[in-house]
């Protein structure tokens, strides 16, 4: 036991020394859940949500509300407005289930997402806000929903630089 908290506290250490690449933190609003962000250099990066969200969700026929669970990869390309202000866009998809709010059953659900937002990194702290605005298009299969509807999302994550 020794050994692998010894082994935890080296990686740790590691991690925390290296340059940051890493972030991961919480997304409330739209969806709420776990987020995490990969960089690949100092523009682009893929961002990646585990979430639960409700949404209302314009079919063909009409509206309803639908509660979902969906793993949601971005890949985003970021612009410097000031030092420590970035906007950001790009797009990605979101997989998981769905359910029409009031019980009607569970269905698997697939969409594609643009997603455009701020990020803004504390100076005096490891930490990130971002902000972003996530319209998409998605389909539900194995449902009388009509199938595919349009949705958005708003979004506030909060992430620790590791």
């Amino acid at each position: 036991m020794k050994k692998f908290f010894t082994l935890c506290l080296v990686v740790l250490t590691a991690v925390t020394t290296a340059k940051a690449q890493l972030e991961v933190g919480g997304i409330v609003g739209g969806l709420n859940g776990a987020s995490v962000k990969y960089w690949f250099n100092d523009k682009m990066a893929l961002q990646g949500d585990l979430a639960v969200g409700l949404t209302q969700a314009a079919f063909n026929g009409g509206s309803m509300g639908l509660w979902d669970f969906t793993v949601n990869p971005n890949f985003l390309y970021h612009f410097d407005i000031i030092s420590d202000l970035k906007v950001y866009t790009g797009g990605g998809v979101n997989l998981g289930m769905a359910g029409g709010i009031g019980g009607s059953g569970v269905v698997g659900k697939f969409g594609v997402k643009a997603v455009a937002g701020l990020a803004y990194e504390i100076p005096s702290a490891p930490i990130v806000l971002a902000f972003d605005f996530r319209p998409g298009y998605g389909m539900l299969f194995n449902t009388a929903y009509g199938g595919s509807f349009f949705d958005w999302n708003l979004a506030l994550a909060v992430r620790y630089k590791l």
